[in-house]
C-alpha cells in the first residue's frame, strides 16, 4: 500500500501547485483590472468633480423666479398708414449720385493638400491593423437642423434618474456621470460645433439635442434629460446650473439681455430658463446650489448667428415693388434650416437683430439684385428705393397675430415669413442700407413702434434728431410710400430714443 499511499500525495501535491499558480494568476489579472479601472474613474472624477459634488450635497437655497422683461409692453400699430407719395427733387451740385462697390461673395477655400514626394525605397506598406470592436460603444445619429451628426459614447453614460427630485439625488447623479468616461463624447460634440461654425447658442442646443436622443423625449425621462444636458454644458465650458421645484431645470447666463424669459438672480448674476427644448421655468420659488463647477465659467453669447453652415435644403421666394411707376422682381434663394434654426433663439435686445447680418449666398443674391436699382442716385434717392422694397415687398401683421406673441426676426427670417411687422422691417431696411449705401444707421425707438434713422453726408429734408455728435434723419421701412424725413403720423412731435447697433 505504501507505493499507492505516496503516488496519490505526489498528484495532490501538484494539483495543490497547480491551482495555487493558476489562482495567483487569477488575483493578479484581477488586481491590474481594479487598479486600471480605479485609474479610468478617478480620470473622470477629477478634482473638480469632488469639489463640486460637496456644493451639491450641501443644502440647496430658495431662490425667487421672477417674471419676463418686457421690452416694450406698448401695442404696436395695427393698421399702417399709406403716406401721400412726394417727389423730392435734390439739386444735383448738392449730392453725388452713390457708387455702389461691388458685392463680393467670398468663397471658402479650403487648404490643398500637398503631398511631399518620397523616393521609392522608403515606401513601406504597413499592415492593416483591425480595430477591435469595442461591445461597449453605442452610436447615436440624429438630424440638427437638416444636418446629420454621429456620436459615439459608452453605454454606461446613459444614467436614468429614477430618485425624487432633490439636491442629494443630483450630487449622485453628477457623480454618476463624471465616473463614466464621458471626455471623447464632449470632444466629439464639440469637434461638429466647430465644423457646423454653431455659435455659443448652436452648440448648447447640439449638446441638449445628443441628451434627448440617449435618453428619449417623454415627460418621464425630463430630469434625466436636463441633468444630462447641464453635466455635458459644463464639462464643455458653459456656466450652466440647474434648479428644482417638482420638476428639474436648466438655467444659463446670458452676455445679452434676454426679455420674455423667466430668470431668477444669484450672485448679481441673472440665470436665464433657456429650457432648450423644455417647458421654461413660471414665476415662483425654486432651489438651486451655490458656487459652481470650475470648468463651467463661459456665459451664453449670441452673437454671430448666421455663422452656421447649415445650407442642405434650400428655399426660394419672390418679391417685388414699384417706385415712381417702375416695377421691380426680386427673386431670393435661402437656406431654410437656418430659419428653423432661428426659432429657437430667445428674444434678446433688439441691436442684435441689426447687426446679425444675412448668410453669405443669400446676401450676395438679394445685394446684387438690389444694387443695380439704387446705383448712381443720390443719397435721398437710394434710401427712398431701399425704403420703398422693405415697405411694399412685404405684408405687414403684428407678431401677436402672426406668432400669438412678441418675436423679433433676423433679417433672414423676414424674408422668409408671409408677414413682418416694424422691427423686423427695420433691422432688414438698416443691413441693406449698411451693405448697399455705406452709410451709419440708428434704431428709432419710439413707445410700440420701431423705426431706422440714416446719417446722410448732407443736410436732408424731413424729421431729424441730433445723436452722438451727429444728425441723423428718419427712416421709417414701416411706413408705407414714406420717404426719408416722413414720420408715421401718430409719432410725429415726439422725441424717439436712438440706439446705435
Amino acid at each position: 500500500m505504501k507505493p499507492l499511499y505516496f503516488k496519490t500525495l505526489l498528484l495532490l501535491s501538484i494539483n495543490s501547485l497547480f491551482f495555487s499558480i493558476n489562482s495567483q494568476a487569477a488575483d493578479s489579472e484581477y488586481e491590474q483590472w481594479l487598479k486600471q479601472t480605479q485609474t479610468e474613474f478617478q480620470s473622470y472624477l477629477d478634482e473638480n468633480d469632488k469639489a463640486f459634488i460637496g456644493f451639491l450635497n450641501e443644502t440647496w437655497e430658495a431662490v425667487d423666479v421672477e417674471k419676463p422683461t418686457i421690452r416694450d409692453p406698448e401695442p404696436k400699430p395695427l393698421d399702417i398708414p399709406i403716406a401721400e407719395p412726394i417727389t423730392i427733387i435734390e439739386p444735383e451740385q448738392i449730392e453725388q449720385p452713390i457708387i455702389v462697390e461691388p458685392i463680393i461673395l467670398e468663397p471658402v477655400v479650403e487648404k490643398p493638400i500637398v503631398e511631399k514626394p518620397t523616393p521609392e525605397k522608403l515606401i513601406v506598406e504597413k499592415p492593416v491593423v483591425e480595430k477591435k470592436k469595442d461591445f461597449n460603444l453605442r452610436t447615436v445619429k440624429f438630424d440638427f437642423f437638416g444636418e446629420q451628426v454621429e456620436v459615439e459614447y459608452h453605454k454606461k453614460f446613459k444614467q436614468n434618474f429614477r430618485s425624487k427630485i432633490g439636491n442629494e439625488a443630483i450630487a449622485d447623479y453628477w457623480q454618476a456621470l463624471a465616473s463614466q468616461p464621458h471626455k471623447e463624447i464632449i470632444k466629439q460634440l464639440s469637434k461638429t460645433a466647430d465644423e457646423l461654425q454653431l455659435n455659443d447658442w448652436g452648440t448648447a442646443l447640439l449638446f441638449d439635442q445628443f441628451a434627448r436622443e440617449i435618453q428619449g423625449s417623454n415627460q418621464r425621462n425630463q430630469a434625466s434629460r436636463q441633468l444630462t444636458s447641464w453635466f455635458l454644458l459644463v464639462k464643455a465650458g458653459f456656466n450652466a446650473r440647474v434648479a428644482y421645484n417638482d420638476q428639474v431645470f436648466l438655467l444659463m447666463p446670458s452676455e445679452q439681455q434676454l426679455f420674455s424669459t423667466t430668470y431668477f438672480t444669484l450672485d448679481k448674476q441673472r440665470y436665464y430658463s433657456v429650457s432648450l427644448n423644455e417647458k421654461p421655468m413660471k414665476p415662483g420659488k425654486v432651489f438651486t446650489y451655490s458656487g459652481k463647477h470650475l470648468d463651467g465659467q463661459r456665459n451664453l453669447d449670441f452673437s454671430n448667428p448666421n455663422k452656421f453652415i447649415a445650407n442642405k435644403h434650400q428655399a426660394e421666394r419672390d418679391l417685388s415693388f414699384s417706385y415712381n411707376n417702375e416695377k421691380f422682381n426680386i427673386k431670393i434663394h435661402y437656406p431654410k434650416d437656418m430659419v428653423n434654426y432661428f426659432s429657437t433663439f430667445p428674444q434678446l435686445e433688439l441691436k442684435n437683430y441689426f447687426s446679425a447680418g444675412m448668410p453669405s449666398e443669400t446676401a450676395y443674391s438679394l445685394l446684387t439684385q438690389l444694387k443695380p436699382i439704387v446705383e448712381g442716385h443720390t443719397e435721398t434717392e437710394a434710401v427712398n428705393r431701399l425704403l420703398r422694397f422693405v415697405q411694399t415687398a412685404f405684408e405687414y401683421k403684428t407678431d401677436d397675430d402672426q406668432f400669438q406673441r412678441e418675436n423679433y426676426l433676423f433679417p433672414l427670417e423676414t424674408l422668409h415669413y408671409p408677414y413682418s411687422d416694424c422691427e423686423d422691417r427695420a433691422a432688414l431696411f438698416a443691413w441693406l442700407a449698411e451693405s448697399l449705401l455705406k452709410l451709419d444707421v440708428v434704431i428709432v425707438e419710439f413707445p410700440g413702434h420701431v423705426a431706422t434713422a440714416v446719417q446722410f453726408s448732407q443736410k436732408a429734408s424731413g424729421d431729424s434728431w441730433k445723436f452722438n455728435g451727429k444728425r441723423y434723419t428718419i427712416a421709417d421701412p414701416t411706413y408705407i410710400n414714406a420717404n426719408s424725413g416722413m414720420t408715421m403720423p401718430q409719432y410725429q412731435g415726439k422725441t424717439p430714443k436712438l440706439v446705435a447697433f
